[in-house]
């Protein structure tokens, strides 16, 4: 039995296939743990959905591009330049879709394993324990029956610092941001999202340079510029850029070893 962490593949379906071929994945055996942001950018997004929601060992974060597609498809933002989810939008399926998605963690804590899956990153100030209880608030918004509140109010960078009297969308916002948008930030939490590549803006740093207060390993994604991060002692970056032309990449958890196979998009 294995454990394989795959990276963003944002509608990538025949590369997913191809990597769980290459990697010898078995149903009912072998276990996935998905980085977020299945769907947008790529061309097959609901057989990527309709793989998952049928696997029986599946566990999956959400990230902004699956939010994204919630947001699209409840009516509270169009889509954008890239997007590609015609495909959701148009499913006979798209309500059970869109539920899967929304009652996804945010984060996924492993105590046992001392493990974290999150799409982009957690916050330096906070430890494993409180960055659950944080994803926790979002979690509930998103399956209950305030969801078109906070999908409606959803974007935006601000506020960019955490304060414990933070309330309302505001301080889902944020907590949102963090786990779903986060890169650069400095160490007490203030955000920097305008950035994207691999060089610092002036005054922030990688979320995984700075100390963790726990010993928790990070798997993560979202961050395609860095093409894989695996030289810090306790983050592990997967997102390798398939849906940019590059490949895409499962991590398997009982000895680190990674497979990757090649893209087949154009980038």
């Amino acid at each position: 039995m294995s454990t394989y962490v795959i990276g963003d593949i944002q509608g990538c379906y025949e590369e997913f296939r191809a990597l769980l071929d290459e990697v010898g994945y078995a149903s009912g055996r072998d276990s996935l743990w998905l980085v977020g942001d299945m769907v947008n950018r790529g061309p097959n997004n609901v057989d990527v959905l309709r793989f998952l929601m049928n696997e029986p060992n599946v566990v999956a974060v959400a990230g902004n591009h699956d939010l994204h597609f919630l947001a699209v498809a409840r009516g509270f933002a169009t889509p954008r330049g890239r997007d590609t989810i015609t495909d959701l939008l148009e499913a006979h399926d798209r309500d059970d879709l869109s539920a899967w998605i929304r009652q996804l963690p945010l984060v996924h804590l492993d105590e046992a394993g001392r493990r974290v899956l999150v799409h982009a990153g957690l916050p330096p100030q906070w430890d494993a324990a409180t960055c659950r209880a944080r994803a926790r608030e979002v979690e509930t918004v998103l399956a209950g029956t305030q969801v078109d509140s906070f999908l409606r109010d959803m974007y935006g960078n601000e506020p960019a610092i955490w304060t414990d009297d933070l309330t309302g969308n505001p301080r889902l916002r944020l907590i949102t941001n963090y786990f779903t948008r986060l890169r650069y930030c400095r160490q007490d939490g203030e955000i920097e999202l305008e950035s994207k590549e691999t060089e610092a803006p002036p005054g922030y740093d990688p979320w995984f340079s700075f100390p963790r207060p726990d010993d928790y390993r990070i798997y993560f994604g979202h961050w395609a510029a860095m093409g894989g991060v695996d030289h810090v002692p306790f983050a592990v970056g997967v997102d390798t850029g398939c849906v940019w032309g590059q490949r895409l990449t499962a991590h398997r958890l009982e000895d680190g070893r990674q497979f990757s196979v090649p893209s087949r998009q154009a980038g």
